[in-house]
Formats: structure tokens, C-alpha cells, sequence
């Protein structure tokens, strides 16, 4: 028997540096952007650019990422998981300098366009190669909370963006120059994470290494109680297996395949952009003062954070199909509470006023916002990470990935290009109305359709969900 070489620590801390840094430099770059067009400064600075053009910067992101995930999954199959992350983090490092155009005083916004594109881009490799890369990296006992650290990385890449927008758009007048450059610097410590990590040892032996090769990896990741050899041995026999199999949407694969795309979908469709990108614009009727406003956006922030924290401790003991389920009922419950309470202040039903000058509808709007992130972060945030790179057999995982990160992505360009248009067309309570539907939908497809994967090994899951008639008795 070879044994691991590593403690726990030493391996959960390898493990998580990729997700850590890239999840940071992700949600900065996403978070900040809301802040930043909601400053005065910002619309001065750009002559008042429409709600049209104010999507179209917002979007730009995940425009990028569907290019970057249509080729990432080729990308990966053939130079590896973290080689793919690599080169995403250099168009991170690159998107984030142009981004910095503004502080030279270019007063075009292809600057913003491009630079969001680029990271966006970026964003849809590493969306690809990460969580597999991480799955695939993990012992059975933590896999679901080191993919799920990616969410909490990712949390905390947004509070930082709201923070360092509390600090500097309301007291600089050229902040916002600033906050969008921040990013530059998570997008090194990604750059770094990313060229010190070893390959995922299934890649290895997908690309024709032998034992050797994925030992001596896996050796540096467990600890002396786990049994490597066994490990590698179960990796083997699982590619062996599985080059009897047709592609992605062969019938053996197809539903697995079906329900890993559906999972990433629903992921961004069910809401959280309208909360996390928008929060400034949505609070803007609420809060009469800009720095009150973002004050507000911190807060939620904190909750994304605090949340992710306790999916990551709970996943592998909750398991992840009672998780979404959970927290599609209280997503489904939130929204609907904050379009009543939006209902209200513009009926201007509510006219008690707070400390803040919040009516209480404002107060209901803004704690219904803040339980739906809570309940997101709980569930739909950190688990839809591990369901893609569980569900399928290694020899296709990176193009289910791959194609699951794509369609995640066309989902999410659609509901950050399209949301302000939406509550144009039937106000703040509509919009959220639709999205409470949409969860309500997930909720179902959850009860339906998710099997549970905690405790077992990845070629276990896969193993199982090759079988119909498992899938019939989900």
C-alpha cells in the first residue's frame, strides 16, 4: 500500500489555493462594476451612457466567458486542467490592466468593454477547468467542500468589491477609476496558484501516464491514512471502463449529461446577478443616500460570505440534493417577499420612516434580498460546482463541463443584459415575480432529477448514474 505524505491541512490548502485566488479575482471583477455606474462621478466621466449601454458594460463578462467556454474544454483535454487555468489567468491579469484606461483619462468606454470581455473570457476557461480540477484533486471526505469553496472564494472576491466601493467612490471623485483596477491584483495571485499546482492525475492517465505518475501527485495531496495505490487503481479502471462509451450525448451519458447543464443553468437563472451586480440600482429607490446605499451592498456582501462559510462546512454532511432543495424554497419565498415589499413602497403603502429615511417597505426589500443571498450561498452558489464534475465519468468530464459552463454563462449574459429592460417593462415587483417563478421551477427539477454524491468517490458517482434504472428510482 502507498501511502500519503501530507496532513490534511497541508493537502485541504493546496488544494484550495486555485479556488481561492481565482474566486477572489472573479468576484471582484463582477461585483464591481454595479457600484461603479450607479457613482455620479462614473456617468459624468461618460456622458450619462443609457440603461442599453449600461447592460451592455454589465454583460460584457459573461459575453466573454461563453468564448472562453467554448474552447476551454478542448483546451483542457489536451494541455490539462491547470495549464487551461493558466492561461486563464493571464487574460485576467491582461482584462484587469485595461480596465485601468480610465485613470489615464481615456474617456471611451472600449477601455471597459474590452478589459470585462477579456476577463470574461478568462473567466469561462477557469468556470471549466477549476471545479473539475479541484474534484478531481479531492478525497471523497472533502471533495464537496473544496468545490464549493470556489463559491466562497467568489463571495469574498464581492465583498471586497463592495467594500473598496464604500471606501473610495464616496469620498474620491475619480474612486470608481480605481475600483475598477483592483482586480489586477487577485489576477496575480491566480497567475501564481496556477503555475506552481500539479496536473490532475486523471488527466495524467487519460493522456497515457502510468501509476507512477498520478502516485507521486496524489502522495503530495493525502495523508499517510489514505491508501494512494488504491486510489490510483480505482482511476485506471474507471478510464479503462469508460472508453467503451459514446460521446456526451450518447444514451449512456445523456441525462447525466442533461442534468449537469440544467444544474449550471439554473444556477444564474434563478437570480442572484438581479441581487449581486444590480444591488445599487435596485436600492437606489430605497436609500436616498449614495453612501448609505453601498453601506447596504457590504452588508449583503458579508452575508454571501458568512453563508458560503457554513456550505462549505455542511455539504458533506447534508449531502447536496437537500441543500438545493432548501434553498430553492427559500430563494422562491425571498424574492417574492421583496417584490411585495416593492409592491408596497411604490404604492407608497409604507410610510414609516426609518433612521436611514428608508420606509419600512424599503427595510422589508432590503432583509428579503439579504435572505435570498443567504439562501443561495447555502445552496445554489457552492453545489452547483459539484454536480458537473460528479456526475460523469473522467473521459468526458471536461466537455460536460465544458458545455455546462458555456450554457451557465449564456444564462448569465442573459439575465445581467436584460434585467434593467425587464424592470422597465413591469417595475422592480415583476421582475422579481419572474425569478420567483423560475426558482419555484428549480425547485422541482431538484426533487426530480438530483441524485445524492456525498461520501462516494467520483468514479462511484459516475458508476451509479450510468445505470437508468437508478435514475428512475431518483
Amino acid at each position: 500500500m502507498v501511502q500519503g505524505k501530507v496532513s490534511k491541512v497541508t493537502a485541504l490548502l493546496s488544494i484550495g489555493l486555485m479556488p481561492l485566488t481565482f474566486g477572489t479575482a472573479f468576484g471582484f471583477a463582477f461585483g464591481n462594476i454595479g457600484g461603479a455606474m450607479s457613482c455620479d462621478a462614473f456617468n459624468i466621466f461618460y456622458k450619462s451612457p443609457d440603461n442599453e449601454m449600461q447592460q451592455l458594460i454589465a454583460a460584457m463578462l459573461p459575453m466573454g466567458a461563453i468564448l472562453g467556454s467554448l474552447c476551454g474544454g478542448t483546451f483542457a483535454d489536451k494541455y490539462g486542467r491547470n495549464a487551461a487555468s493558466l492561461f486563464a489567468s493571464v487574460l485576467f491579469v491582461c482584462g484587469s490592466v485595461v480596465l485601468g484606461m480610465p485613470l489615464i483619462n481615456i474617456e471611451s468606454l472600449a477601455p471597459l468593454l474590452i478589459g470585462r470581455g477579456m476577463i470574461g473570457a478568462g473567466a469561462g476557461i477557469a468556470f471549466m477547468s477549476v471545479p473539475a480540477y479541484v474534484c478531481e484533486l479531492s478525497a471523497p471526505s472533502y471533495r464537496g467542500a473544496m468545490a464549493s469553496s470556489i463559491s466562497l472564494a467568489i463571495a469574498l472576491g464581492f465583498f471586497c468589491s463592495y467594500l473598496c466601493n464604500w471606501l473610495v467612490l464616496t469620498d474620491y471623485e475619480e474612486g470608481w477609476k480605481w475600483s475598477m483596477v483592483v482586480p489586477l491584483f487577485p489576477s496575480l495571485l491566480f497567475f501564481l496558484a496556477s503555475s506552481i499546482l500539479p496536473k490532475s492525475p486523471r488527466w495524467a492517465i487519460l493522456n497515457g501516464a502510468g501509476p507512477s505518475v498520478p502516485i507521486g501527485i496524489l502522495q503530495r495531496l493525502r495523508t499517510p491514512e489514505d491508501d494512494v495505490s488504491k486510489e490510483v487503481a480505482e482511476i485506471i479502471e474507471d478510464v479503462r471502463a469508460s472508453k467503451q462509451y459514446g460521446s456526451v450525448f450518447s444514451p449512456t451519458y445523456r441525462l447525466a449529461s442533461i442534468i449537469s447543464i440544467t444544474v449550471m443553468m439554473l444556477q444564474v437563472a434563478t437570480g442572484i446577478d438581479i441581487i449581486l451586480v444590480y444591488a445599487p440600482q435596485n436600492f437606489a429607490k430605497l436609500i436616498p443616500s449614495q453612501s448609505t446605499k453601498l453601506f447596504w451592498t457590504i452588508l449583503i456582501g458579508g452575508v454571501l460570505v458568512l453563508s458560503n462559510c457554513v456550505a462549505c462546512y455542511v455539504v458533506d454532511f447534508i449531502g447536496r440534493r437537500a441543500l438545493l432543495l432548501c434553498g430553492s424554497a427559500g430563494m422562491s419565498l425571498s424574492l417574492i417577499g421583496a417584490a411585495m415589499s416593492f409592491h408596497l413602497k411604490e404604492m407608497s403603502v409604507s410610510d414609516v420612516e426609518t433612521a436611514s429615511g428608508m420606509g419600512l417597505a424599503g427595510v422589508g426589500c432590503i432583509a428579503c434580498s439579504m435572505l435570498y443571498v443567504m439562501f443561495f450561498s447555502l445552496s445554489w452558489g457552492p453545489v452547483a460546482f459539484c454536480i458537473p464534475s460528479e456526475l460523469v465519468p473522467s473521459h468526458i468530464r471536461a466537455r460536460v463541463v465544458a458545455l455546462a459552463a458555456v450554457c451557465n454563462w449564456v444564462a448569465d449574459y442573459v439575465v445581467v443584459a436584460s434585467y434593467l429592460s425587464v424592470v422597465s417593462l413591469v417595475a422592480e415587483p415583476g421582475a422579481f415575480l419572474i425569478y420567483a417563478m423560475i426558482n419555484i421551477f428549480a425547485l422541482g427539477f431538484v426533487w426530480k432529477y438530483i441524485p445524492e454524491t456525498k461520501d462516494m468517490s467520483l468514479e462511484d458517482a459516475s458508476r451509479r448514474l450510468i445505470s437508468q434504472k437508478d435514475f428512475d428510482t431518483i
